[in-house]
């Protein structure tokens, strides 16, 4: 079962399970008073015999003077009493009272009995919520296994023309060299083949290792390769310290990838993007056209441009999540745009 799965499948269950548990506690708090009530009326019926027989062994009896209340009312609390009339007595009552002691040890089974059966209703609620849980989850399961089946059967299928692709590539350098165009074609294959690698990793549960990275060159490298896709944009890297952290570096160059290259997409004709490294943080400027929401930007599918799904930064949004970099990000419409990437809370060390 998937990560996902699991989460979809505990919260569901827990959604499910908790509801009824707290209908269930709900009817047996008003279980317990309704059993107390039939207990106490049962009592009482037992003294109204014993007032007659006076032959109850459980029971203590007394004669009380009639201005203490009033007859055939159950009093108390700790020990339940109750007045009966006396044939031929104005002046008195008998007494019948019911010790605390059997009446606490009553109450205690009373609670006992209540609380196996509600340990008993409990796990057959569990049972039941897992059940239907599972049940309720069988259609989404296969609707994710086919999907999985048909990303799968569609990254097979890449390999026929991302194959192609690098011979053609190496007989195009047979002939013409190295060049501008061999370097991006090149850097356009690596990017599919590290998109697919990333997916087959998502699909058959193989995460990428954390290694240790200096994240000043890895910015220049992932910059120097964008800088080929775009050879009217002028690229400028500075550094005024290291900064080595332990992180995932498949994940760090799809955040990298997707901010340059939205800064070089939408730059103006010969604008500029600059990266630079300063203590822990990462700034990518541009000379762009700017963002006008910038609290909108992240989100799935908003886009300010014609170009593009408006997926690229929704998808640096989660990554930099996932990795714990604080990402900040200002902008000036007409102006450019400024991404602060501050490492921070990456390790340096193994742990």
């Amino acid at each position: 079962m998937k990560r996902y799965e699991k989460e979809s499948l505990l919260k569901n269950f827990s959604v499910f399970f908790f509801m009824l548990e707290i209908l269930l506690i709900l009817l047996f708090i008003e279980l317990y008073h309704t059993e107390k009530r039939e207990y106490r009326q049962t009592l009482f019926q037992t003294m109204q015999v014993c007032s007659y027989t006076l032959e109850c062994e459980d029971f203590s009896f007394d004669f009380v003077s009639k201005d203490k209340g009033k007859a055939n009312t159950l009093y108390g609390t700790d020990e339940l009493y109750s007045y009966f009339s006396i044939p031929k007595s104005d002046k008195f009552y008998i007494k019948i009272a019911y010790p605390s002691a059997s009446l606490k040890k009553d109450m205690q089974k009373i609670v006992s009995d209540l609380l196996l059966k509600f340990i008993l209703a409990t796990l057959l609620l569990l049972g039941t919520a897992l059940f239907f849980t599972f049940y309720s989850l069988r259609p989404i399961r296969k609707a994710l296994q086919l999907n999985d089946e048909f990303v799968k059967d569609i990254l097979h299928d890449f390999n026929t023309p991302i194959t192609s692709m690098v011979l053609n590539l190496k007989m195009f350098r047979a002939e013409h060299g190295e060049n501008l165009f061999a370097k991006r074609i090149s850097h356009s294959i690596d990017t599919l083949l590290f998109l697919q690698n990333n997916l087959k990793s998502f699909l058959f549960h193989t995460p990428s290792q954390k290694r240790e990275i200096d994240i000043a060159a890895f910015a220049k490298e992932r910059m120097d390769l964008t800088a080929n896709a775009y050879p009217k944009i002028i690229f400028s890297f500075s550094q005024e310290n290291t900064l080595v952290k332990i992180t995932h570096p498949e994940l760090l160059a799809r955040i990298f990838d997707n901010l340059l290259s939205n800064a070089a997409k939408y730059n103006k004709s010969n604008g500029s993007v600059s990266v630079s490294v300063k203590r822990t943080k990462v700034f990518i400027e541009d000379t762009g056209k700017g963002i006008e929401n910038v609290d909108k930007v992240m989100q799935r599918y908003y886009k300010e441009q014609e170009r593009g799904m408006g997926l690229g930064l929704h998808i640096v949004k989660k990554l930099v999540s996932e990795l714990e970099i604080e990402m900040q990000m200002r902008s000036q419409k007409g102006k450019g745009t400024t991404i602060e990437l501050d490492f921070k809370n990456l390790p340096e060390k193994y742990e």
